[in-house]
């Protein structure tokens, strides 16, 4: 007895399959899967998605500016009303800044940072229908020298 025929189980299966029939099947649902795509039902169900996802996500998007200088990463945010501010959260990760609960309270607007910033020092300041929001960056000044050799 060969010890081989105990981890594969799938061989008394084989002994029933009949290949000839089975390609031929293969290969009418393969040519009417690509008729579909010729005739461009498939590209044109993907376009609406995709167009409808880019439009939501459009809608929802805060129009926010962000700039850095020296010392500090800013984004200002616009927001007309005061009231908003009481359901709207912030968070921030050292590249990514969150904002949850604007203009519906189930959205979620993300931005990504021009530059790593610390995780303490944050200031937010809502003035004339703006929240600005104040990162500092982190002062990274490790380094090392690299040494020149000639050949």
């Amino acid at each position: 007895m060969n010890p081989w025929n105990i981890l594969f189980p799938f061989q008394k299966y084989m002994k029933n399959f009949n290949g000839a029939n089975q390609m031929k099947d293969m290969d009418e649902y393969i040519s009417k899967f690509l008729s579909g795509l010729q005739n461009g039902d498939f590209g044109q169900m993907m376009n609406n998605t995709a167009s409808a996802n880019q439009q939501e996500s459009a809608q929802n998007k805060l129009a926010a500016a962000i700039f850095e200088t020296h010392s500090d990463v800013y984004v200002r945010i616009p927001i007309a009303e005061r009231a908003l501010m009481k359901h709207m959260k912030i968070y921030h990760t050292s590249n990514l800044l969150i904002v949850e609960g604007i203009p519906e309270r189930t959205d979620r607007n993300t931005y990504t940072l021009p530059a790593i910033v610390r995780k303490k020092g944050n200031t937010a300041l809502y003035k004339d229908g703006t929240l600005e929001i104040k990162l500092p960056k982190v002062n990274d000044l490790q380094y090392s020298e690299i040494n020149i050799t000639e050949q």
